[in-house]
C-alpha cells in the first residue's frame, strides 16, 4: 500500500464545497483537520448553448502585459502572435485580456540535488531510449546535463515574452469577491493558455531547482516540495512518484528531435468552460436532440461478460484498438492506457483538477484522478503552476479549477488502466509519442503543432457530498449497491438532483463551451470521449443513474460539434478502481452476475489499486472491495434501456426518468433504476 490510501478512511472529493489544504486523504480527515470553504460563485455569463451556437469571446489574444488595458483596446504589436503559413512550433498565447509577467527567483538547489531527491543516488532510474527520439539511451546524469545546459543554461524559451520571466492571465478575481487574496486559479470562465513543450519543460525544470515566481505564489513550486501532512521527515512529491514523473518528462524532452537547438517543439492548451447555462435551455434543447446522437458504443474491459457479443439493443463496440482485454501481467487498452487516437481522457475529477493530492501524498495512490497526475506529468504540471490559491491553510488548494481540457499532453508511462492493477509496472513507456501523433491546429490566428494522442477533459459530477458528512456508514454501504434513496433524487430544487448531472456532462462537452478559438482546435484533436464510471466512484452515485445522465448529457453536447461525431465510449468494469463491482449493477441479471463473480475473483490481493473507506466494505473483517454480490443485480440492463429509448429524444428519456423516480422519493429501494423505468408507463411515452 502506498502512503495509506489503499483502504483509507473517504474523504471529501471536491463539489459544491472547497477544502483547504487542511484537508487529508484518510487519517487526517478522520482526525478533524479538514475545514470548510465556501467555493465562490462566479457571475453566470449570458450566452447561446443551443447546438452550435457560438459561445461569447472573453477577451482579445495576448492583450497587454499587466497594464489593465480595456478589451477593446489595440494590442501591441509585438503581443500578438503572428499568423504562420505552415504548421509551427508552440509559444505562449491566452486570451485573457490581461497578461503579467513574473520573474524567476534564483534557485536554492541544484539539479543534481533536485534528481537526487527522486532517485537518491541513481536508484529507481531506469535509462531510457525513447523510438522516437534522439540521444540514444539516457542516463539520469544525460539528463540532468541537457536539462542545464541546454534548457535552463540554453536559449529562454519566454525570450519573445521578456527574458528571465513567465508570462500568466492575469484577470481572474480574487475568490469569493475578495475575501481570499488569490483566485481559485489564473484562467476565468471561457479563457484558454498555451505553452509550448519546452516551455512547459522549463517551467517544471524551475520549479525542481526551487526557483520561485516573485509575486505569483504558483502551486507547482510549493506543491513539489510540500511534505505529505506538514510533517518535515514526511516525503513530498519532488522526492516521491510525482517526482520521478517529471523527471520522466524531463527525459522525454531531452530526446525530443522538436526541442533540439532551442526549438520550442508543439503546443500545449488548457482551456476552462464558460459559466454553466439556464436549465431551461438544456431541457428546451434535449426535446429536440436524438438520443442516438451520443454515438454510445461500449467495451467490457475484464468484467467478466462475453465482450465481444456487446450489451445489445442496438448498442455499438468501441473499436479494437481501444478496447483490448489485459493480460495476466499488464493492462490491455481502455480509456486510461490510450490505444484510440483521438480519444479524450475523462477525469472524474473534483472541484480542482488532479483531486486531493495537495499536501496529502507523494506516490500513486488514491481515486482515478489522484493516479492520471502522475500518468500524465505535463497535465500536473499545468494544473498546480496555473493557480497560486493560498494561502495554504486558509485557501486552496492551488490547482486549476474544472470543467477544463489539457489538450497536447501525453501519458508518459505505462501501467494505467481503469482497474489500477497493473501500477507495479510503472514504468518509462519507450513509445510516447515525440513527433508520430503530432498534428496541423489553428489556433487563433497561428497555425501550430499538437500532440493528438491524448486528449484530457476533467469535469466533476454534482452529486459530491449527498450522503452527508461524515457519510454515514449505513447509507454508504447501500450507496454501493445503488440502493439508497438519495441516490435517485429528481427534485429540481435539490443542487445535486438528476438534472444538474445532465447539465454538468453537457456543460463540459459541448463545443460551444469553449472559446471560439480553441473550437477549431477540439474538432482537430479530439475523436471520441472515453469514460468509466462517472458519478459513481468515490462519491458513492447510482452506477445506472450516473450512466443515464451521462448518455442523456452527451447526446446533446455531441451535437453541438458541427456536424462531427464524437462518440461516447463507455467502459464496463467488474472492479474500477473507484467503488469496485458497482459498475456490474449497469448490466442485465445474467451478466451482472458474471461481473460480479469476476470482481471478487479479479480484486483478491489488489488492496493496492483501490481506495476505500473502511464503512464501505459488505462485512466488518471481509477484505473483498466488490460493492455487491449476484442478490443486487436486477433484471434490466443498459442494452435493454437502449433498445427502448435508444431512437427516442434526450429529453424523452430525461423524463421518463425523472417520472419514474419522482414517486419514490425517501421510499426503501427494492427495485433498479433500469427495472422500474422499463416497467413505468414512461418508458413507452414518445
Amino acid at each position: 500500500m502506498r502512503e495509506g490510501m489503499a483502504y483509507s478512511p473517504l474523504r471529501p472529493r471536491g463539489g459544491t464545497a472547497q477544502l483547504d489544504t487542511a484537508h487529508r486523504f484518510g487519517a487526517l480527515a478522520a482526525a478533524g483537520l479538514a475545514t470548510m470553504l465556501v467555493l465562490a460563485v462566479l457571475a453566470s455569463t449570458a450566452s447561446s448553448w443551443r447546438g452550435g451556437a457560438p459561445a461569447p469571446r472573453l477577451g482579445r489574444l495576448v492583450a497587454a502585459f499587466d497594464t489593465g488595458v480595456p478589451l477593446d483596446a489595440p494590442a501591441p504589436a509585438a503581443a500578438a502572435p503572428a499568423a504562420a503559413a505552415a504548421a509551427g512550433p508552440g509559444r505562449f498565447m491566452t486570451n485573457a485580456a490581461i497578461v503579467k509577467k513574473f520573474k524567476w527567483e534564483p534557485p536554492n538547489r541544484t539539479l543534481q540535488a533536485a534528481a537526487h531527491l527522486a532517485f537518491p543516488g541513481g536508484d529507481g532510474w531506469q535509462d531510457i531510449a525513447f523510438a522516437e527520439g534522439t540521444g540514444g539511451s539516457w542516463t539520469l546524469q544525460a539528463v540532468v546535463n541537457w536539462v542545464d545546459q541546454e534548457l535552463l543554461n540554453g536559449p529562454d524559451p519566454f525570450a519573445e515574452d521578456g527574458p528571465g520571466s513567465v508570462p500568466l492571465p492575469y484577470t481572474a478575481p480574487k475568490s469569493q469577491g475578495g475575501k481570499f487574496p488569490t483566485p481559485r486559479d489564473q484562467l476565468e470562465p471561457g479563457q484558454w493558455v498555451a505553452y509550448s513543450r519546452r516551455q512547459v519543460c522549463f517551467i517544471v525544470a524551475k520549479s525542481f531547482v526551487g526557483a520561485k515566481t516573485t509575486g505569483y505564489e504558483n502551486g507547482l513550486e510549493r506543491f513539489m516540495f510540500k511534505h505529505v501532512g506538514g510533517v518535515p521527515t514526511n516525503c513530498m512529491p519532488a522526492s516521491g512518484d510525482f517526482g520521478r514523473a517529471w523527471w520522466t518528462l524531463l527525459a522525454s524532452c531531452a530526446a525530443d528531435p522538436g526541442l533540439a537547438a532551442g526549438g520550442q517543439g508543439p503546443v500545449l492548451v488548457a482551456a476552462k468552460a464558460l459559466d454553466e447555462p439556464k436549465m431551461s435551455e438544456v431541457r428546451d434543447y434535449a426535446d429536440s436532440t436524438p438520443l442516438s446522437g451520443a454515438g454510445l458504443r461500449t467495451c467490457s474491459y475484464d468484467d467478466g461478460t462475453d465482450a465481444a457479443a456487446g450489451l445489445g439493443g442496438g448498442l455499438g463496440h468501441v473499436p479494437a484498438e481501444g478496447c483490448r482485454q489485459p493480460s495476466s501481467t499488464g493492462p490491455g487498452a481502455d480509456f486510461m492506457t490510450g490505444g484510440l487516437q483521438g480519444q479524450a481522457t475523462q477525469d472524474i475529477s473534483a472541484n480542482f483538477l488532479g483531486g486531493y493530492v495537495y499536501g496529502n501524498t507523494c506516490n500513486l495512490g488514491g481515486g482515478q484522478d489522484e493516479r492520471l497526475m502522475i500518468y500524465y506529468p505535463e497535465v500536473s504540471a499545468l494544473t498546480f503552476f496555473l493557480s497560486e490559491a493560498g494561502p495554504d491553510g486558509i485557501y486552496g488548494p492551488p490547482q486549476l479549477r474544472q470543467p477544463a481540457w489539457i489538450l497536447g499532453a501525453r501519458r508518459m508511462r505505462s501501467g494505467i488502466d481503469g482497474t489500477c492493477f497493473f501500477e507495479n509496472t510503472f514504468q518509462v513507456d519507450p513509445h510516447v509519442p515525440l513527433t508520430s501523433d503530432l498534428i496541423d491546429v489553428r489556433l487563433a490566428d497561428a497555425s501550430l503543432k499538437m500532440s493528438g494522442s491524448n486528449p484530457f477533459l476533467a469535469f466533476m459530477s454534482e452529486n459530491q457530498g449527498f450522503l452527508g458528512w461524515p457519510e454515514p456508514a449505513d447509507a454508504l454501504r447501500r450507496a454501493r449497491t445503488n440502493k439508497e434513496p438519495k441516490q435517485r433524487d429528481v427534485d429540481p430544487a435539490s443542487t445535486m438532483s438528476f438534472e444538474k448531472q445532465v447539465r454538468a456532462w453537457y456543460r463540459a462537452v459541448a463545443l460551444p463551451s469553449y472559446d471560439k478559438d480553441v473550437q477549431p482546435v477540439l474538432k482537430a484533436v479530439v475523436t471520441s470521449l472515453g469514460v468509466g464510471p462517472w458519478g459513481a466512484g468515490l462519491w458513492w452515485g447510482d452506477s445506472q443513474v450516473s450512466l443515464l445522465a451521462s448518455w442523456i448529457g452527451h447526446a446533446m453536447a455531441a451535437q453541438t460539434w458541427d456536424g462531427q461525431p464524437l462518440p461516447l465510449d463507455y467502459y464496463l468494469y467488474s472492479a474500477f478502481t473507484e467503488n469496485p463491482g458497482n459498475q456490474c449493477l449497469v448490466h442485465s441479471s445474467g451478466q451482472c452476475q458474471a461481473c460480479m463473480q469476476r470482481c471478487t475473483k479479479a480484486a483478491a490481493g489488489q488492496q493496492h489499486a483501490f481506495w476505500m473507506p473502511g464503512a464501505g466494505f459488505r462485512e466488518v473483517g471481509n477484505p473483498d472491495p466488490c460493492a455487491t454480490t449476484a442478490a443486487d443485480c436486477g433484471q434490466h440492463g443498459l442494452g435493454d434501456v437502449a433498445q427502448q429509448f435508444g431512437q427516442q429524444t434526450a429529453g424523452a428519456l430525461w423524463k421518463a426518468v425523472e417520472r419514474s423516480l419522482a414517486g419514490t422519493a425517501g421510499q426503501p429501494v427494492t427495485s433498479s433504476v433500469f427495472d422500474i423505468l422499463l416497467s413505468a408507463p414512461a418508458a413507452v411515452a414518445k
